[in-house]
């Protein structure tokens, strides 16, 4: 990480040392340098899907950027020993994995934790004879609880109208719904209590993608699934709904179960591509590109931010190799595949804005979610947003006396200039970021640092470090399904969706590695960054440290306060944002 520790802090207009600075500065834009990324893909693709629209990244990573040996040891032995689990454990049963056999496997491993997803399956007898209607019902709101604390979080809005795609059955999801208490879905509505998941992003529009739609409302106090739709044509043949309360229907309940495998499975898409890849790993990395490029080592506000950028790159440069390449393990075990993955991301980035992205209190907001009980991860992620924001703008107001010095500060400048310069395939180009605020003062410069660190901790902490206890049980979270969701299987051959063996096991050695703890939790800095700040930085810090120990005591309360309940729909505790959970920075 260099010599920081030798390095005071100071603002380029004071500093004595211009030109050795300058120097410095010049060597740092040699070894950092942005590039669009092309993952393999042809010229004919790469025009189709206008790869100029994914966010840029490190070009060649410097030799200060690699992982120390023994983090990338202990990193590539859970990929290799979770490799060699999964060629042994699919020989020994060749003959096919049903849900059966996988939750006998994760119950009797001695390896391996039994995964959330798989726990609430097998507690709730999802594929049972004799499931019970509070069973059903229990399932139901772990489906919709996944919508506000899984590991796509953020696109849950409230419904201000009827969407196009439910329109034709309206009566039909009325007609002795479980959980609408009796009201019609336009009550609701004016009740500000049905709210809405949009997935149809997913299918570019292609009428041979399906287009999942969702909605959702508020019963005893719970969020609770309404409807389900995959078509995105107004003119679609088929809604999925839970079953009736008194209803023994095997055939209902079968489709319904399906619908909520399926919509998860398009959901993971989702996920990876945009909430986890893009809006997190490459944003950031090329963010962090942006900062050494324009920064001085000696800027105050390089030495902020630099213990979030951590480990970043390298694992960037991993996960380009190992997964996103063609013929990588996102081809191997999910729906997309390479090409759709990155068709997706390069569509979503086209329109993203740090008005509509970066800010996590706006974003809230404009979607109507502030009321919805059970929302944790809103909960928990405003509490720490704030101490973040305090934290930034004690440490920034430290070094900027007023806002004219913001203005005098030529690197600061530098900086924003190139995040919202136009992304350029010849290497000229910058990280496009559009609506990014001016740097003319000190609080707009808190606010997109606020946001930054936000999103290289909490932001990617709860898109990523969940994802064992979401994905490695398929009937859970699967990343890929066989046939389609219309398909009359029964419940009994539900196992005729599920990925093969081989898949099953790829998918438990990427969760199981990718959740490897390769960084310091939010606050605690690693010793190269703590001695890089100054004697009032690191009291700063001192602070930030303390008031995320409140945080925690809140999360602490809220979690032993939810009781498990034999005849009512009970909650689940969330602890992903846990200030001890959540990491520095995009480490794994």
């Amino acid at each position: 990480m260099g010599n920081l520790h030798v390095q005071p802090p100071s603002l380029p207009q004071h500093d004595q040392e211009i030109q050795s600075r300058n120097l410095k500065l010049e060597k740092a834009r040699e070894n950092y340098e942005l590039e669009q990324n092309t993952f393999g893909l042809s010229d004919i693709v790469q025009r189709e899907i206008n790869i100029v629209n994914v966010p840029p990244i490190l070009r060649k990573l410097p030799k200060e950027e690699r992982w120390s040996t023994l983090t990338f040891m202990k990193y590539k032995a859970r990929y290799i020993f979770f490799f060699f689990y999964g060629l042994v454990f699919n020989f020994l049963h060749c003959g096919g994995w049903t849900i059966r056999k996988m939750i006998n496997h994760f119950t009797s491993s001695c390896v391996l934790k039994e995964p959330k997803g798989c726990e609430v399956w097998r507690t709730e007898s999802v594929d049972g004879p004799n499931q019970t209607r509070k069973q059903k019902a229990q399932m139901d709101h772990w489906f919709a609880w996944q919508r506000l604390n899984g590991v796509t979080r953020n696109l849950i809005k409230l419904a201000t109208e009827i969407p196009q795609q439910f329109t034709p059955f309206v009566k039909t999801i009325e007609n002795d719904h479980p959980y609408l208490g009796g009201k019609s879905l336009k009550t609701h509505i004016q009740d500000k209590t049905l709210f809405i998941v949009d997935l149809t992003e997913v299918s570019f529009n292609e009428p041979s993608l399906l287009a999942p739609i969702a909605l959702f409302t508020i019963y005893t106090n719970v969020l609770m699934p309404v409807a389900i739709c995959f078509d995105n044509s107004p003119n679609n043949n088929e809604v999925y709904t839970p079953p009736p309360r008194d209803s023994d229907s095997v055939d209902k309940l079968q489709k319904w179960v399906k619908s909520r495998m399926w919509f998860n499975m398009l959901d993971a898409q989702y996920h990876e591509a945009i909430s986890h890849l893009g809006d997190t790993h490459l944003m950031m990395g090329g963010v962090s590109v942006c900062v050494h490029r324009n920064l001085s080592e000696r800027h105050p506000i390089y030495k902020l931010m630099h213990p979030h950028f951590h480990n970043m790159h390298f694992i960037n440069e991993l996960a380009i190799l190992d997964l996103i390449e063609p013929g990588g393990v996102i081809d191997n075990i999910m729906y997309l595949g390479q090409r759709n993955m990155v068709k997706l991301l390069a569509k979503h980035n086209e329109k993203w804005s740090f008005e509509e992205h970066a800010s996590i209190e706006d974003n809230f907001r404009k979607r109507g979610v502030m009321d919805i009980p059970g929302y944790f991860f809103r909960d928990d992620a405003l509490q720490i947003y704030e101490v973040i924001r305090n934290y930034v703008h004690e440490y920034v107001t430290h070094y900027y006396d007023v806002d004219k010095e913001v203005l005098q500060d030529q690197e600061i400048q530098a900086l924003r200039a190139e995040l919202v310069a136009p992304r350029s395939m010849n290497g000229m180009g910058g990280c496009g970021m559009l609506g990014l605020p001016e740097f003319d003062g000190i609080a707009n410069v808190v606010t997109v640092l606020t946001n930054f660190i936000y999103t290289c901790s909490v932001e990617h902490s709860a898109s990523n470090f969940p994802q064992y206890e979401q994905y490695a049980f398929p009937p859970n979270m699967p990343l890929l399904l066989n046939g389609q969701p219309d398909v009359e299987t029964g419940l009994p051959n539900l196992d005729a969706s599920m990925p093969t063996g081989p898949e099953f096991f790829s998918t438990i050695q990427i969760m199981v590695t990718l959740i490897t703890i390769t960084s310091n939790n939010l606050g605690n800095y690693e010793s190269v960054y703590w001695n890089a700040m100054d004697d009032v930085g690191r009291q700063i810090v001192r602070k930030f440290q303390q008031n995320l120990k409140t945080v925690s005591y809140n999360i602490n309360q809220r979690n032993s306060s939810i009781v498990n309940s034999e005849h009512k729909i009970h909650e689940y505790p969330y602890e992903y944002l846990l200030p001890k959970n959540v990491r520095n920075s995009i480490s794994v």
